[in-house]
């Protein structure tokens, strides 16, 4: 082998080893947690324009994260759909048809969520996008919608990381389709959901 070729194939070498141990190095870097899902929580909120609206509480029946850098790059986040609940002081009201039992009914229902036939909904991430957004698929319905979630106060130590994320999605892309009875009010086609997740280190 004569020099050029000799330095050619040592500087290849050299590379290749750097660029390994770059992966090595990134692999490591990578934080796998897993979420509490009782220390976590999930809120809705959806409205009627103009008149009033809904909000409560859903869920989740398990999720992991993955952290990389301060950036949530991984993780799955299934939300329990049958536990779907209204805090809302509209759902409060005495008479029939007004009460907070009335209306999980209905969200129940194929009118919006069909939760006998679907009775969890999916977060998964798919890549960060800066410091403070997640791209990701979302599943409400069996049907997956690309999303955003956008994070905000997101800790990392030893001992676990917890964050707050909330996305806005179109719940006619996922047939929640119903229309509000009197012609005059319209139910809002955003439905906005907020994460607030505690999760410890997988083992």
């Amino acid at each position: 082998m004569n020099k050029s070729l000799f330095t050619a194939a040592a500087l290849a070498l050299v590379a290749a080893s750097c660029a390994n141990k770059a992966e090595e190095t990134e692999v490591a870097a990578t934080a796998a947690y897993t979420v509490d899902v009782a220390a976590s929580s999930v809120e809705w909120k959806g409205e009627v324009v103009g008149v009033y609206g809904h909000n409560g509480s859903v869920k989740l029946a398990s999720g992991t994260v993955e952290v990389a850098d301060s950036q949530i790059v991984g993780g799955t986040f299934t939300i329990d759909m049958t536990s779907i609940w209204p805090t809302d002081s509209a759902s409060y009201k005495d008479q029939d048809g007004g009460r907070a039992t009335d209306l999980v009914a209905h969200l129940a229902t194929n009118d919006f969520f069909g939760v006998d036939s679907f009775p969890t909904a999916t977060f998964e991430v798919v890549s960060a996008e800066g410091l403070d957004k997640v791209n990701g698929k979302l599943t409400v319905k069996g049907i997956t919608v690309d999303e955003q979630l956008e994070i905000s106060n997101l800790q990392v130590s030893e001992t676990g990381a917890t964050f707050t994320g909330t996305l806005v999605f179109d719940r006619q892309k996922h047939g929640v389709s119903w229309k509000h009875f009197v012609k005059d009010y319209v139910l809002a086609d955003d439905i906005a959901i907020t994460f607030t997740v505690v999760a410890t280190p997988a083992l």
